[in-house]
């Protein structure tokens, strides 16, 4: 209806003139809402999430100035080492056996050892692999490798035709040396070619000095290898920090 007498001065429109919830997304316009209209807290006031996100969890970026969404799996690292399994050893033990994790799902494994420490004084570190969930005991290894020790010595071992393949020998067993090293599978499970074998092994060599030893292997069978075994030429193995099995992808 139209005014009677004298019309009402304009005054500013406040927010108590506007019942909540009134307005709707429609009545904004694109533009409306900026930067600086974002409360600084609007991501660390949210309920955080305690752990890694999942491939379909989404997130917001500028794809050159135009806001976009993009799924975490396309954003997570990717790791060229995927750890399978680890063994430790924290009393006496005549072994170390793994006896799952290695399958066609890589090309290549790899096993740190780390401080494995031997019961008795002067043995070699020996190790056998496992086909079908059986240790090879067969004469089916063939492998040479080189000490390089620090009391001037360079010595080759090497054998044809064995019932395993010993990574290093002539192992001290004081309190402070331990044996560590990277041992590399080639396509275990491969049945067309021998499976290849690499390392590199650090030690206390039997008089205190340090020494390196460098090899390689073959198992002279071309059915999968599955699982391996670590074991000292005679007694037990103490003690080990970790051996870990990983998939090289």
């Amino acid at each position: 209806m139209a005014y009677i007498g004298k019309v009402p001065a304009n005054v500013p429109l406040t927010s108590s003139d506007i019942a909540d919830g009134i307005i709707s997304t429609a009545d904004l316009a694109n533009t409306a809402v900026t930067g600086a209209k974002v409360n600084t807290d609007i991501i660390s006031a949210q309920t955080a999430l305690a752990s890694e996100p999942a491939d379909t969890d989404e997130f917001l970026v500028s794809d050159a100035g135009t806001i976009k969404r993009i799924d975490y799996s396309l954003i997570k690292s990717t790791p060229t080492h995927v750890l399978i399994s680890t063994t430790t050893v924290s009393s006496a033990a005549s072994e170390i056996l793994v006896t799952s994790g290695i399958d066609s799902t890589y090309k290549s494994y790899m096993i740190d050892i780390i401080n494995l420490h031997p019961a008795t004084d002067n043995k070699s570190l020996n190790m056998q692999f496992r086909q079908g969930g059986s240790t090879i005991t067969s004469s089916i290894y063939d492998y040479g490798f080189t000490h390089i020790g620090s009391n001037n010595t360079n010595t080759h071992n090497y054998t044809h035709d064995d019932p395993q393949m010993a990574l290093a020998n002539n192992i001290n067993t004081d309190a402070t040396s331990g044996v560590s090293g990277r041992i590399f599978l080639y396509e275990p499970s491969n049945t067309t070619y021998d499976t290849r074998i690499q390392w590199g092994i650090t030690f206390e060599l039997n008089g205190d000095y340090q020494c390196h030893s460098s090899g390689s292997a073959r198992i002279e069978s071309t059915t999968a290898v599955d699982g391996f075994r670590l074991f000292m030429s005679s007694g037990d193995i103490d003690l080990c920090t970790a051996v870990k099995l990983y998939g090289v992808a």
